[in-house]
């Protein structure tokens, strides 16, 4: 048992930067003795999968200036970049890593700047069972310790990829399979000369291809996915701020429709529908490019209001536009670094880099070491053969969570204390983020955030979204524990 007479009051599994973000906040704005319990089972807090890279190519997809931990100071991550680094621009995109060290640096400036009794443990081990009892939480851990705590937090990240449901030939349990490009060394085994395929063609192969080129690689690379969409690029420069008349509209519907009341059986929601919104978002970027700004004004214009117009569609509407709409959204919303945009486009004119519209059919492994991938071009009725020695799943978190996510998760969702939200995407909770059980109910223990709420908000993977939602966490738990809050202050550098 753990060596403390009282339990924690908040207890925090996960310390990548969902978990980091909630511990700051909850240290921020506490103002009463507070005890909070963070369990990493890396060594290092901040940092998780995105974060840990130790590669210095691996670089932010969004500018430092809009980076910092906390709502109210964006720049926030700016200033402590030019600490070292004076030249750096707002519109800078700096290695990852950097931003991993970053949050680690708040989150023990926040810890020595809390109130009077507020307190911080961190201890590396992993939690391997939960279980409620008596208005309270019991986390075991794999070396045998319990930990009691009143609420807990489960901030584990995104799932791992999901290995495609094809017939593999043996290639799956070989080590010419490559599950996810973000295990530690997970690309080790890739020698120069390979020939290599990744699947997929987001920022996860963007971010593989950076890696293969950074240990040595020089052999032949071929990216593909269902249509072989590459992430757009961030322009150099910013180009301003551009005021789009119909997202302001939306933004004004919403907001008015907030003031109807939740328990009038004879409001209705404004019906939202993805084809509706596809023709506004259209409109909006013909009118952006005549006033002379970019569609990626028109793409982060709807940024605020991206999470209520989601939660506005009907599962039907939802899966409409996952079917459709998403990988035409992906690329256009998260996009790659300028100088990163250019090293892939330069592979690409090389012939080193062949991206391709296609579905994988199926592997078969020789006895030499060779893997045989049948693919099916998009558009096109016959097979063709591709002949690599490695594979690598650059898919992304695809699968039902509970099922190929973090092994808590399965064992919770078996013993029927969560579920798969409606879409499988992430897990179902409340609006503050509390899990629901089977039945749909919550015994307002067990909470999340993050990339486990992704059905429910849709965006809700990156830093300025999950800021927000670890602010509005904190200040929920706060006050569920009856703790109070502190007014706002300015944060810490």
């Amino acid at each position: 048992m753990q060596g403390h007479s009282s339990p924690w009051d908040v207890a925090i599994v996960g310390g990548g930067a969902s978990g980091t973000l909630l511990a700051i906040h909850l240290l921020k704005q506490a103002r009463a003795p507070l005890r909070v319990l963070l369990l990493e089972r890396g060594r290092s807090v901040g940092q998780g999968l995105a974060y840990s890279t130790r590669s210095q190519r691996h670089l932010l997809n969004v500018p430092a200036a809009r980076m910092g931990a906390f709502m109210e100071d964006p720049e926030h991550f700016l200033r402590a970049v030019r600490r070292q680094a004076p030249d750096t621009a707002p519109g800078d995109f700096v290695p990852r890593q950097r931003y991993g060290q970053y949050l680690a640096e708040v989150l023990e400036e926040t810890r020595a700047r809390a109130a009077t009794g507020v307190r911080l443990e961190t201890r590396s081990a992993e939690v391997v069972s939960v279980r409620e009892h008596g208005g309270l939480v019991t986390l075991a851990t794999e070396d045998g310790a319990e930990h009691v705590a009143r609420r807990a937090v489960l901030a584990l990240g995104n799932a791992d990829p999901a290995d495609l449901r094809v017939e593999d030939g043996g290639l799956y349990a070989s080590p010419h399979y490559h599950r996810s490009p973000w295990v530690h060394d997970a690309l080790a085994g890739i020698g120069a000369n390979d020939a290599v395929l990744l699947i997929g063609t987001g920022l996860t192969m963007v971010d593989a291809v950076l890696s293969l080129e950074e240990q040595g690689h020089t052999g032949p690379l071929y990216a593909v996915s269902r249509h072989g969409l590459l992430p757009h690029r961030h322009l150099r420069a910013s180009t301003g701020t551009y005021d789009s008349p119909g997202i302001r509209d939306v933004l004004r519907a919403l907001r008015r429709e907030g003031l109807r009341p939740q328990d009038d059986t004879t409001a209705h929601p404004i019906p939202v529908r993805v084809r509706a919104l596809l023709r506004v978002l259209r409109r909006e970027v013909r009118r952006a490019t005549d006033a002379g700004a970019s569609w990626r004004a028109v793409v982060d214009a709807l940024r605020p209001v991206t999470v209520p117009l989601w939660q506005r569609l009907s599962d039907v509407e939802r899966r409409r536009f996952l079917r459709h709409l998403r990988s035409y959204w992906d690329v256009h919303r998260h996009r790659m670094a300028p100088g990163v945009a250019d090293g892939l486009e330069q592979l690409m004119a090389r012939g080193r880099l062949t991206v391709r519209a296609a579905r994988v059919r199926g592997f078969r492994l020789d006895d030499t070491g060779t893997v045989h991938a049948r693919i099916l071009p998009r558009g096109e009725g016959r097979e063709e053969h591709l002949q690599v020695r490695h594979v690598v799943n650059c898919t992304g978190p695809e699968g039902t969570v509970t099922r190929h996510g973090h092994p808590l998760l399965k064992r919770l969702a078996d013993a029927g204390r969560l579920r798969p939200d409606t879409l499988g995407m992430g897990l179902d909770t409340d609006s503050h983020g509390a899990l629901l059980d089977a039945h749909g109910r919550t015994g307002g223990l067990l909470y999340t955030l993050g990339p486990l709420r992704r059905g429910e908000l849709w965006e809700t993977t990156a830093v300025p979204e999950i800021r927000a939602q670890a602010r509005a966490l904190a200040d929920h738990l706060l006050a569920r524990l009856n703790h109070g809050l502190l007014p706002p202050r300015r944060s810490a550098g």
